[in-house]
């Protein structure tokens, strides 16, 4: 029986047509085919969404015109294709600009645009509309000041004048805004403490009368500020003086191997010296000649902050009082006692001379 099935032409053709339907749906189905292939024809139909910050550009006549209020960066996002959304978000080979060629001088909302987006995409720009200021334009120069607070200078320490560079600064903005500068002025930070030099690039703003920063444009936008910060100083003569207990019939005499020193402190210490000081020297103990080293500071203190040099080597001489000195000269004055008698004895006997020949 089965071989009569097998051998018969209804088998044959059976056989032939599922043949013909597995070939068919082979071809036809793309379920049937590469797995690959399917999934990127999925990918590419799929949307995305992707959300960038853009710069915002404005499209007007900036030599004649100073336009301000509007943001520098705006948010859009756009959505489509996901190739198409991720090579816009890595290329980002679009633009947002306002459009202000029509507009004239005055406050106006004006609404985004953009330039440069595949069709493909849609979008939305987040503000839609932004405020715009536009006035005539105009450039002026203004000298820089300096302000500072001097509390943070070392004890004692001062500062001369800053040096700005460079010292004036060309300001760009609406006619009304250039009006309205009372001045430029950078406010340098010291370090609390400070005993150098203060040598930094500061930001440059631009005041009204009530301190109010003005929304202009400044070139350059920084200067370089130098602040010279010292401890005063001036140079005085040494003087020195004796203290201390000094030997019986001992006598002293000082000789420094500096004349003069540069001292340091404040301008009211300074003032109160003059143009000499005193230094003590304690002969204590002392009966020959000796050198001792001093301190200048130490002995000033509370005069002066400090000296340059430190130190003074001072050479101390020592004289006895012999009673040598003191018999000689009695010696002498006896000598000169005797003398003036003889001289007395001869003008006496001149003088009996004269009375005998008045006689004769």
């Amino acid at each position: 029986m089965m071989k009569k099935i097998v051998n018969s032409n209804y088998f044959y053709a059976f056989i032939s047509l599922c043949a013909a339907l597995w070939l068919f749906i082979s071809v036809s189905s793309p379920g049937v085919g590469s797995t690959r292939d399917s999934n990127q024809s999925s990918q590419s139909t799929a949307t995305t969404k992707a959300t960038m910050t853009v710069p915002l550009t404005i499209q007007a006549n900036t030599d004649s015109y100073y336009i301000t209020g509007y943001p520098s960066t705006v948010k859009i996002t756009i959505e489509g294709p996901s190739a198409l959304v991720t090579a816009t978000k890595n290329t980002q080979n679009f633009s947002l600009y306002l459009d202000l060629k029509k507009y004239l001088p005055g406050k106006h909302k004006v609404r985004i645009q953009q330039n440069g987006l595949n069709s493909e995409l849609t979008y939305t720009i987040k503000p839609k509309y932004v405020n715009v200021n536009i006035q005539k334009r105009q450039s002026k120069s203004f000298p820089v000041n300096v302000s500072y607070s001097k509390s943070s200078l070392a004890s004692g320490y001062e500062a001369s004048k800053p040096s700005v560079s460079p010292d004036t600064v060309r300001v760009t903005g609406s006619a009304a805004d250039i009006k309205k500068i009372d001045k430029l002025v950078v406010k340098p930070i010291l370090p609390k403490g400070i005993k150098n030099t203060f040598d930094q690039e500061v930001l440059v703003q631009a005041l009204d009368k009530k301190g109010k920063t003005l929304n202009v444009t400044l070139e350059p936008q920084t200067v370089h500020v130098k602040i010279p910060i010292s401890l005063p100083s001036k140079k005085v003569s040494i003087n020195f003086t004796q203290k201390g207990s000094s030997a019986s019939g001992m006598s002293y005499s000082f000789d420094g191997d500096i004349d003069s020193v540069t001292v340091y402190g404040t301008q009211g210490q300074l003032d109160k010296i003059g143009n000499s000081i005193e230094l003590p020297v304690d002969v204590t103990g002392i009966t020959d000649e000796t050198k001792r080293n001093i301190n200048i500071a130490d002995a000033l203190r509370g005069q002066i902050t400090s000296s340059d040099p430190q130190m003074v080597i001072v050479s101390i001489s020592v004289r006895g009082s012999s009673g040598s000195g003191s018999s000689s000269n009695n010696n002498n004055s006896s000598n000169n006692t005797s003398s003036d008698n003889n001289n007395d004895n001869e003008d006496s006997t001149n003088n009996n001379n004269d009375e005998n020949n008045d006689a004769d």
